[in-house]
């Protein structure tokens, strides 16, 4: 991978078809396929669903408008890394480029830990034979289960080593297939939809007004259609006109959104026997099992039979492997710029080595099982905020200098709406969704200190004096880190059943929030010290430089 360098025409191998199997791929997950039943009918409700999708999707369509903006204006395999750099400086490209790239990663091993649940609805519980099985965190993992993610996702990594022109094009067949599985299920299913019950049975099932639950689903856009922009990091390898992905971006945020309300609606088409009504049938989902577990397989089963469950599961397989091809692709560019720009290690700018340091820490998080990682679903939406308000904050600025009025007004929309997305996501009980659970804000401490660490590796090996004073990477790290951290206790105080478990919580998870800030503190006194140095360091000579006496003074 070259960076921002655009080599030769061998290069310029994407279609305008490859590039939104790449944007539509990567968007639609397994969760357009599970949130149904989990999260959008129980909050919103069918028509509640409808509408908030709807306002996702003009939104994201700011945001989209943003990275066409900057993918004119600033084409290469750099991405939103490239273009928060030229906008505001390396250090703030730096943040957007770690917490991006946790999103990415983290898309590719949920998506490869969803197989198994595929399998289920076909196959039942097949792959849970013998006594192959562990427990963590009080969830039963199956090796057979945990096998087949493995088998996932070493087996698209090699791909993308050795036969990455096949890859591209299997992306593009899956991504076809994918559309094309949900408007079929769709054009049987939808015909059936009966909602008997008034205006009142079209929203959710768990209380509130209407209009706090649309409130409450519209907050997860970021999660829902991050992906999209995947195509920016790969506008060097364009086979066509930059300008034709204004249409590419606008297809693939558009059908994202009908897919997540046509299987939203696909899940009420049918209830299994001894419910009355699709709210009972919802409110009942966690004394189900297999397909009757998950609203969209069940609805397509009973009205299309055996063939419709298998489409429903070619689709949704279609769905998750689009996610994971896309999602090393887009882990890989990233990891590869930062190379690039020093921050990584150079053997990050070699494809062979990005990628199988990506399988690798994939499939050892994979271990875990997929019920013991959701905590990680809730810093993809974090990752995508941050790098969606990164995008219209830069082509606000750049648009700004180019005189680009329209681009400033979407920038400026797409900036705001981004902190409100962001101010939502991590103070909790805003919605009538948890957006960042005890473990997630556990993770986030986590990732934020070894993102110091990696941050003082630049100042570090930097030879030059681009950093000085209070860095902007330090103060935001700490302040996150700071902040994550103390929510993670106080969450876990807040769950605590006795007096006695808050004082052992105190002293052991106390001790390690404690121990992980004073480690954070130090890091960022050790770099602002060495920035210091650096900077005297060069300034020194330009001192003692003008310090000499002028010859024609002395004269």
């Amino acid at each position: 991978m070259e960076g921002n360098r655009i080599n030769n025409e061998y290069d310029r191998y994407l279609s305008p078809l490859d590039v939104w199997a790449i944007a539509f791929g990567c968007t639609v997950g397994w969760g357009a396929f599970m949130m149904p039943g989990s999260t959008f009918l129980p909050v919103a409700g069918p028509l509640g669903t409808v509408i908030a999708m709807a306002i996702s999707v003009a939104i994201m369509l700011v945001i989209g408008a943003n990275f066409f903006y900057l993918m004119r204006h600033k084409p290469g395999t750099g991405g939103v890394y490239a273009y928060t750099k030229e906008a505001f400086g390396r250090e703030h490209a730096f943040l957007c480029a770690w917490f991006l790239s946790l999103s990415y990663l983290t898309i590719l091993f949920m998506n490869a830990t969803s197989l198994f649940l595929v399998i289920r609805m076909v196959f039942g519980r097949s792959l849970q034979i013998g006594y192959y099985h562990y427990n963590i965190a009080g969830n039963d993992i199956f090796m057979g289960e945990v096998g087949a993610s493995i088998v996932a996702l070493a087996s698209v990594g090699l791909m993308f080593i050795n036969a990455k022109p096949f890859l591209q094009k299997f992306q593009t067949v899956l991504a076809i297939l994918l559309l094309a599985g949900v408007v079929a299920i769709a054009a049987v299913c939808l015909p059936r939809l009966q909602l008997d019950g008034g205006v009142q049975s079209m929203f959710g099932v768990r209380g509130g007004s209407p209009a706090f639950a649309i409130f409450s689903i519209v907050l997860l856009a970021p999660w829902a259609f991050v992906g999209f922009e995947v195509i920016s990091l790969e506008t060097a390898h364009y086979d066509f006109k930059i300008r034709k992905t204004r249409w590419i971006v606008l297809t693939s945020i558009l059908l994202s959104g009908l897919v997540y309300i046509a299987l939203t609606l696909v899940g009420v088409c049918s209830t299994p026997d001894g419910y009355a009504s699709w709210q009972e049938y919802i409110l009942g989902l966690d004394a189900l099992d297999g397909v009757q577990a998950v609203p969209t397989f069940f609805a397509t089963k009973s009205i299309m039979g055996s063939g419709g469950l298998f489409l429903m599961a070619i689709a949704a397989l279609a769905a998750i492997l689009t996610g994971m091809i896309a999602a090393y692709r887009a882990t890989t560019r990233v990891l590869s710029t930062m190379a690039e720009d020093r921050i990584l290690s150079e053997k990050f700018s070699k494809t062979t080595y990005s990628i199988l340091t990506i399988m690798v820490v994939s499939i050892a998080i994979s271990i875990f099982g997929r019920n013991t990682l959701e905590c990680f679903m809730e810093l993809t939406a974090l990752g995508a905020i941050i790098g969606f308000g990164y995008t219209s904050a830069s082509a606000w600025r750049l648009a700004k200098r180019s005189g680009h009025r329209r681009f400033v007004v979407t920038g400026v929309v797409g900036t705001i709406i981004s902190a409100a997305f962001a101010v939502v996501q991590l103070i909790p009980r805003l919605t009538m969704l948890e957006t960042m659970s005890a473990n997630a804000f556990l993770l986030l401490t986590l990732w934020c200190l070894l993102g110091f660490l990696f941050y003082m590796r630049i100042v570090t090996r930097s030879k030059s004096a681009v950093f000085s004073g209070t860095s902007t990477t330090s103060v935001v790290m700490f302040a996150l880190l700071l902040y994550s951290a103390v929510m993670w206790l106080g969450k876990k105080l807040m769950a605590a059943g006795s007096v006695q478990e808050i004082h052992e919580m105190l002293r052991l998870e106390g001790g390690i929030m404690l121990g992980v800030i004073f480690i954070a503190l130090g890091v960022m006194l050790y770099i602002q010290n060495l920035a210091h140095r650096k900077q005297n360091a060069l300034s020194a000579p330009r001192a003692t430089e003008e310090a000499k006496p002028d010859p024609d003074d002395a004269a």
